[in-house]
């Protein structure tokens, strides 16, 4: 019995190698599933993070868009009203010119108002002398 005992033996070896190996099989099914769960998951995450990292760039610049949209918006509302105070100095230029062209204007024409009254005395007081010279004349005449 000796051979039949080592065969016994052997084939209780056996079934339990067996299910050794079928516990085996087992584990390594589930740890293989494991890590293909794991290696999604992973994935997944990664996934998650580069989009998150997008979406907070694509804030960002949203953001930055924003600002810049409202910054030229106020440059060009600057720009127009740079441009308005610029039309409004510019007519308040023409007439402080126009003022003082005409200030110009009348004061040319008190001077030449003044030279005229001075000609004029000037021309009455040739007058008056020539006047007087012609009467002093007369009066010699009519003497002689």
């Amino acid at each position: 019995m000796s051979t039949l005992g080592e065969i016994e033996q052997l084939q209780n070896e056996k079934t339990r190698l067996e299910e050794e190996s079928h516990t085996l099989d087992e584990e390594l099914n589930k740890l293989e599933t494991r890590l293909k769960i794991l290696d999604e998951k992973v994935a997944i995450q990664e996934l998650k993070n580069e989009n998150a990292a997008k979406k907070e760039t694509i804030s960002q610049l949203e953001s930055k868009i924003g600002l810049l949209e409202t910054r030229l918006e106020k440059l060009l509302a600057g720009n127009a009203l740079k441009k308005e105070d610029a039309a409004a100095n510019e007519n308040a230029a023409n007439q402080q010119d126009m003022k003082e062209t005409n200030e110009a204007s009348e004061e040319k024409q008190e001077k030449d108002e003044e030279t005229i009254m001075v000609t004029a005395l000037d021309g009455e007081e040739d007058i008056s002398e020539n006047f007087e010279a012609e009467q002093e004349k007369e009066k010699h005449e009519l003497f002689f």
